[in-house]
């Protein structure tokens, strides 16, 4: 399979679309404890970060079964990486 073009600019928007997203929760989260509504932080913060866990984890399987159907090695500075929260990029 080519990647094209595309492709690539897919991945530019996915990538920026992520980075809005967390922003915003972020935004939102900070917002709420601001005016005091400290449940709410809590909870937009906690889905968000459920959220990105779960992405992570996707990302860590797919890339860990790439790397297997390659023949390569496991890479486990990748594993530190998606525990930073930065696999997807």
């Amino acid at each position: 399979m080519k990647y094209t073009k595309q492709n690539f600019m897919m991945s530019v928007l996915g990538i920026i679309i992520y980075v809005t997203d967390l922003i915003v929760d972020i935004w939102v989260s900070v917002r709420f404890f601001h005016e005091g509504q400290y449940v709410f932080s809590a909870l937009a913060l906690s889905f968000m970060l459920f959220g990105t866990l779960v992405a992570q984890c996707f990302s860590y399987s797919w890339f860990k079964a790439d790397l297997k159907k390659a023949g390569q090695e496991s890479q486990h500075c990748f594993l530190l990486l998606h525990c930073l929260q930065g696999g997807v990029f």
